[in-house]
C-alpha cells in the first residue's frame, strides 16, 4: 500500500514537471506571436491606410501619434504642402495570437505608405504667367529666383527689389508683381485694412529672403485694385521727374504684366528653376508692329531687323515687293525678345555736338514745293543730362532734362511756300498707252500717246488758263494750258477744240475731242507737260 502511494506520487511529479516544460516551451514560442500585450486581453487592432493593411497593435492609443509623426516626416522631406487626403482606420480583431508592432515600427510602416501617396499626389505649385506664356514652378522661392534672375540682368548693382501684390479686382490666389527701389532692409508696414505689406528683397544681395515654407499669401505686399496699381505706377513715374538727381538707374519695371497663380499639379508638371530661367530670359522671335518712317522701304526695314524681304512679305498679307510704303503705314515684323522684358530709365550726363532746330519763314505766294535756304546751320556744343529709356538694353527713347551750352548753335533758316501746288491727272478715261516719253524712231518723243477712238473726251489735266487753242503746226489741232505753278500742259492731234485762248478751265473740265490731225499715224491724243520751257516725262507728275 505504501509502495503504491510512493510510486503514484513519483509518477505525478513526473507528469507535473513534463507539463511545466511543455508550457514553458509554448510560452517561449507563443509570446512573440501575441506581442507585448499578452495577458492584457483577448484581442488586438489592425491599422489600415486607405484600405491597405499597415500593421497590428495591442494598444490603439499609439496609432494617432504614429500617424502624426509619419506625416511630419513626409512634410519635412517635401518642403511644402502636398495635396494628399489620406486617413487611417483601426479595426478590433478578437484573437489572441498575432504579430503586433510598437510605436516606432508602426510609424515607419505608415511613413512607407504615405510615401506612395506623395509620389502620385498633387503638389502645391505656382504658375508664372506672362501674356500667353506660362511656366509652373515648385515653390515661391523658385518664382522669386526666376523674377530676380530676369531683373538682375539689367540691375547689376541690385538697386531694385520685387514685391508681390494681391489684386482685389481679380479672382482669389492671383497675384501681380511690382518693382521698386531697394530699401535698407525688408520692411513690413501695416495697412488700414489690417493686411501686411512686406518688401521682399535685400539691399546688399538683391535677393528675396523668406522662409521657404511660406506661401505667397504670407509674403504679399498688399491687397490692391486695378486703379491702385495704375495710380502707384503713375506716382512712381511722377517721382522720375525732370529734375537732375545724379547719373544712375532711375526706374526699372517689367514691360509685361506678370501674374502668379496658385495651382495643384503633379510633380512631372513642375519645371526646374534653371530651365524656367532660361525659358523666361532667352530671346525668341516675336511679331511686332512697325510704323513706317521717312526714308523707309521694304529692303531698309528688312535689313535693319535682320530679316529678308520675303520674310517681311510672308508676315504681311497683301504686301508685295512693288508696294509703295507711305509714312505712318504699319507692317508686321519679327524681333528677338525674351518672354519677360525689362524696361529701364537711366539718367546720364555727357557732352555732345548739336544742331539748333531749323527755323522757317512762310511765304504765302509760294507753293509748298518751293523752298530757299536763307541761313546755313552751324553746329554747337553742349553738356546734357538725359533720361534714357531702354527695353532689354535696347534704347527706345532719350529725353534731355538739363543742358549747359558751351558753344551756341546757329540754326538753319529756310523760306518755304504755303500754297498747295496743282495736281495733274490723266487727260482721258481709258485709252491704250501707245508711245512713251523719250527716244523714238531716231528722235526724241517729247510726250506720251494714248491710242483711243476719234471723238474721245479730252480733259484738262490741271486747272489753269488756256494760252493756245487751234491748229499748231505738226501738232494739228492743239490746246496749251498754263497752270498756277508755272507748268504748262499740251494736248495735240485733236479732232475738235472746245475752249479758246484766255479762258480759265478747271481740272477735269472737257476741253477737246481726240483725233488724228497733224503729223499723226493714227487716232490718239499726244500729251506733254512743260517745265521752264522744256518738256518732261508726264509720268512723273500724273
Amino acid at each position: 500500500m505504501n509502495k503504491r502511494r510512493l510510486f503514484f506520487n513519483k509518477k505525478s511529479k513526473l507528469v507535473f514537471i513534463e507539463a511545466v516544460v511543455i508550457t514553458c516551451g509554448c510560452m517561449l514560442v507563443g509570446v512573440p506571436l501575441v506581442g507585448n500585450g499578452f495577458g492584457n486581453g483577448s484581442s488586438y487592432y489592425e491599422v489600415t491606410l486607405e484600405g491597405r493593411l499597415v500593421g497590428s497593435v495591442k494598444n490603439p492609443d499609439v496609432v494617432e501619434q504614429a500617424f502624426l509623426d509619419a506625416r511630419a516626416r513626409i512634410s519635412r522631406e517635401t518642403e511644402g504642402l502636398v495635396l494628399a487626403d489620406v486617413e487611417y482606420s483601426m479595426e478590433k480583431i478578437p484573437k489572441v495570437f498575432a504579430t503586433t508592432m510598437d510605436t516606432e515600427m508602426l510609424t515607419d510602416a505608415i511613413y512607407q505608405e504615405l510615401r506612395k501617396e506623395v509620389e502620385t499626389a498633387k503638389h502645391k505649385a505656382y504658375q508664372l504667367k506672362v501674356n500667353e506664356f506660362t511656366v509652373t514652378l515648385g515653390s515661391y522661392q523658385d518664382v522669386m529666383d526666376v523674377l530676380y534672375a530676369t531683373k538682375d540682368r539689367f540691375d547689376t548693382n541690385n538697386e531694385f527689389q520685387i514685391s508681390i501684390v494681391s489684386n482685389a479686382d481679380r479672382e482669389l490666389n492671383v497675384y501681380t508683381v511690382q518693382m521698386s527701389k531697394q530699401e535698407q532692409e525688408p520692411v513690413q508696414e501695416t495697412a488700414d485694412s489690417g493686411k501686411s505689406r512686406i518688401r521682399v528683397g535685400n539691399a546688399a544681395a538683391g535677393i528675396a529672403e523668406f522662409d521657404i515654407t511660406q506661401s505667397v499669401e504670407e509674403v504679399i505686399t498688399k491687397t490692391v485694385t486695378e486703379e491702385d496699381v495704375q495710380q502707384e505706377l503713375e506716382e512712381e513715374q511722377a517721382d522720375d521727374s525732370k529734375e537732375v538727381q545724379g547719373d544712375g538707374l532711375r526706374n526699372l519695371y517689367f514691360s509685361e504684366q506678370v501674374e502668379i497663380v496658385e495651382a495643384y499639379v503633379s510633380e512631372d508638371e513642375i519645371t526646374p528653376t534653371a530651365e524656367a530661367i532660361d525659358m523666361v530670359t532667352k530671346d525668341t522671335e516675336k511679331n511686332e508692329v512697325y510704323e513706317v518712317q521717312p526714308g523707309d522701304s521694304l529692303s531698309v526695314i528688312a535689313n535693319s531687323h535682320d530679316l529678308l524681304v520675303r520674310e517681311v512679305l510672308a508676315l504681311n498679307e497683301g504686301l508685295e515687293e512693288t508696294t509703295t510704303l507711305q509714312i505712318g503705314d504699319e507692317i508686321v515684323i519679327t524681333v528677338p525678345q525674351p518672354e519677360l522684358s525689362v524696361m529701364s530709365v537711366e539718367e546720364s550726363t555727357y557732352e555732345e555736338d548739336y544742331f539748333a532746330e531749323t527755323q522757317y519763314i512762310d511765304n504765302d505766294s509760294w507753293y509748298t514745293t518751293e523752298t530757299e535756304v536763307r541761313q546755313e546751320a552751324q553746329q554747337g556744343h553742349r553738356q546734357v543730362t538725359a533720361l534714357i529709356t531702354r527695353k532689354n538694353n535696347t534704347e527706345e527713347g532719350r529725353e534731355i532734362i538739363a543742358e549747359t551750352i558751351m558753344a551756341e548753335a546757329v540754326p538753319q533758316i529756310i523760306e518755304r511756300g504755303t500754297m498747295t501746288p496743282p495736281t495733274y491727272i490723266k487727260p482721258l478715261s481709258g485709252g491704250r498707252l501707245s508711245s512713251g516719253f523719250g527716244a523714238r524712231w531716231g528722235s526724241v518723243h517729247k510726250g506720251i500717246d494714248w491710242a483711243c477712238p476719234i471723238g474721245t473726251a479730252i480733259m484738262a489735266s490741271s486747272g489753269g488758263t488756256v494760252v493756245q487753242a487751234g491748229w499748231f503746226s505738226s501738232y494739228g489741232n492743239c490746246v496749251t494750258i498754263r497752270h498756277p505753278d508755272g507748268k504748262q500742259t499740251r494736248y495735240a492731234h485733236l479732232s475738235r477744240v472746245l475752249v479758246s485762248a484766255g479762258q480759265t478751265v478747271q481740272q477735269g473740265q472737257k476741253i477737246a475731242l481726240s483725233g488724228n490731225t497733224g503729223w499723226s499715224t493714227g487716232p490718239h491724243v499726244h500729251f506733254e507737260i512743260i517745265v521752264n520751257g522744256r518738256q518732261v516725262n508726264p509720268m512723273g507728275y500724273l
